[in-house]
């Protein structure tokens, strides 16, 4: 939801665009900051304050959504959060944290990325490696990867470098360039939220009497793991 209203309420439609009063099927008091500890109950290393969000039906004034986030705009939601319908009935109830200090609770660095990679072009490749978030803080991502795989050549293996920058949109699009030591390729095509990305483009060898020879048309599928939230598009629930 996007809003650059600069008074204390904010209106919007059903689709939650910006409205006029008259004409409006929620309101926002104007989002105030509070200490993180406060909001959540812990602290989060990496915040400091959040935004107190309320949202209200204008025909009834009764709550539609409460909860925090790292933005006043309410993209990226932190702690319990709540939906509830015109009767204050709690539609969902969700959690967008975790206690930093949980020690029984195993989970993978939140950076960078652990990517695992398959492309077909003359040939099959199998690729994992890590990804850096260059720009995690707006919408559209930007990935740089490392990684190292395999391909096979005449019954015989090959190991196979890769380097690559991958430009992921919110609009569920991506294009990508990499290289390795045999090839260059570029591909473009859909991502599902940054999770799974799939892709089709061309792969062009630096030297075509060199085994393996990697060329043509190819198939790209890229999958991420990470625990930080901000690798992925963020989809919002009204």
């Amino acid at each position: 939801m996007k809003s650059s209203a600069q008074n204390d309420t904010i209106y919007f439609d059903q689709n939650w665009k910006n409205a006029v009063k008259n004409s409006a099927t929620y309101y926002r008091i104007k989002p105030l900051k509070i200490k993180t500890k406060k909001a959540v109950g812990y602290n989060i290393t990496r915040l400091d304050s959040v935004y107190v969000i309320n949202d209200y039906y204008t025909k009834t004034n009764k709550l539609q959504f409460e909860g925090f986030s790292e933005d006043k705009e309410a993209e990226y939601l932190v702690g319990n959060a709540k939906w509830y319908n015109e009767n204050n009935t709690i539609l969902d109830s969700r959690d967008f944290n975790y206690k930093e200090n949980n020690k029984s609770k195993l989970v993978f660095p939140k950076w960078p990325i652990l990517y695992l990679d398959y492309k077909i072009a003359t040939k099959s490749q199998f690729i994992g490696g890590l990804e850096f978030c260059l720009d995690c803080e707006n919408k559209n991502k930007l990935f740089l990867g490392l990684g190292f795989g395999v391909t096979s050549y005449n019954d015989t293996y090959y190991g196979l470098p890769d380097l690559h920058l991958s430009y992921n949109t919110a609009k569920f699009l991506f294009v990508k360039g990499g290289i390795s030591d045999k090839h260059a390729y570029g591909l473009a095509g859909m991502t599902v939220l940054n999770l799974l990305d799939l892709g089709f483009g061309y792969s062009q060898p630096f030297n075509n009497d060199k085994i393996p020879v990697i060329k043509g048309f190819t198939f790209g599928a890229t999958f991420r793991f990470s625990t930080n939230q901000k690798v992925y598009t963020q989809i919002k629930i009204m």
